[in-house]
């Protein structure tokens, strides 16, 4: 897992590199200002539920984009890398509206966040990006990176806040996926009785 990310951070500085790369001093500055807002690199796991029906799953997509367009994404970042096997389609939702495509098998799929709209002058917008699964008969997953710049300055205070390791976040994820299968198992028992 760890080699993932440390891949994954790679293809987030490249494109950071290409994205600020003729921008004006008072941006690369903000680059080195911004670096550490949100520490590292935040690993994010989603469960796509097979029923559509269910209320729970049906309105994750209206909260998420509710929640962008009032306060923005709980991270604050710069990119964030989708890994979405799998999907048939990916949608991405902006405050002004939305758009889906349908990504190549094993794609990686980027999106900008909040630090690269600002330190681009709104060149380049923030959105959120989705991948859907339709037709599948089991949950699926997906795994999002939220990166940002690292942050170069020595004397960064400590905001108080406890940094989880990727390794720890992606055990927790595997334990709350297990527990989680393990539940709806002893769900689908008790309703057969």
């Amino acid at each position: 897992m760890e080699n993932l990310v440390a891949r994954i951070e790679k293809v987030a500085e490249k494109i950071l590199q290409v994205i600020f790369e003729d921008s004006p001093p008072k941006v690369a500055n903000s680059v080195e200002m911004i670096g550490g807002h949100e520490r590292g690199t935040v690993c994010s796991v989603y469960k796509h539920c097979s029923d559509k029906t269910s209320g729970q799953c049906a309105n994750s997509l209206n909260y998420d984009v509710i929640r962008m367009v009032m306060r923005g994404n709980r991270y604050s970042h710069c990119l964030c890398l989708h890994l979405c096997g799998g999907s048939s389609e990916f949608q991405v939702y902006s405050k002004k509206g939305w758009l889906s495509f349908f990504p190549e098998k094993g794609a990686l799929v980027i999106t900008a966040g909040d630090q690269t709209q600002m330190l681009s002058d709104g060149q380049y917008k923030h959105v959120i990006g989705r991948p859907i699964f339709k037709g599948e008969k089991e949950d699926c997953i997906s795994m999002a990176f939220l990166c940002s710049p690292p942050n170069n300055k020595s004397n960064f205070q400590d905001s108080g806040e406890r940094t989880i390791s990727l390794g720890l976040q992606v055990l927790l994820a595997m334990i709350f996926t297990l527990v989680c299968h393990v539940e709806s198992q002893i769900g689908d028992e008790t309703m057969v009785k």
